[in-house]
């Protein structure tokens, strides 16, 4: 015993497989309706605060650093909340009508990490790579790749509404 921390329980968390029996199923995270309102208000608010930043009087490029990583932050989270299944209660606040299939929640889930992934690329290859053109276009890649994953699951669940309902005459 080292600290506090028992040796069978660090050789446990080191072990592979126990590790992944312990993580959390992406389809069960995605389909946990507590989501819709911690991504809508979460991202919404970021994305707003980091729009108030970069308007602001004091607007310095460490502001707009900062702005730009809430809303690159805020906007995969919003996608994320919408994608989630409706509440419980049919009359809630964050009742919306959108009911996306797991394949569409995991197509914007996927997407949502992509967009997030992008700055993240450019902060982390750019210094190495003295800002290359290469790491901007790949930066710009995922967030391309991202943003059509987002799309998609959206649009899929559109044209399946629309789908559904008949047209009438």
């Amino acid at each position: 015993m080292f600290l506090g921390i028992n040796g069978d329980s660090m050789a446990r968390s080191l072990d592979v497989g126990h590790v992944s029996e312990t993580l959390p199923d992406l389809n069960t995270f995605l389909a946990d309706p507590r989501l819709r309102p911690t991504g809508l208000v979460g991202g919404s608010s970021l994305v707003v605060v980091g729009v108030l930043l970069q308007i602001s009087p004091w607007n310095s490029f460490w502001s707009s650093v900062v702005a730009g990583v809430l809303v690159f932050v805020g906007v995969p989270l919003f996608c994320v909340g919408l994608a989630a299944p409706e509440p419980e209660k049919p009359d809630g606040l964050f009742t919306l009508g959108i009911e996306l299939t797991p394949d569409q929640r995991r197509a914007v889930a996927t997407g949502s990490l992509l967009v997030l992934v992008s700055p993240i690329t450019v902060a982390t290859l750019g210094p190495l790579f003295d800002f290359a053109t290469g790491v901007w276009l790949t930066a710009a890649l995922l967030a391309l790749t991202g943003s059509v994953l987002i799309l998609t699951g959206f649009l899929a669940w559109t044209s399946r509404r629309l789908g559904e309902s008949t047209p009438s005459r």
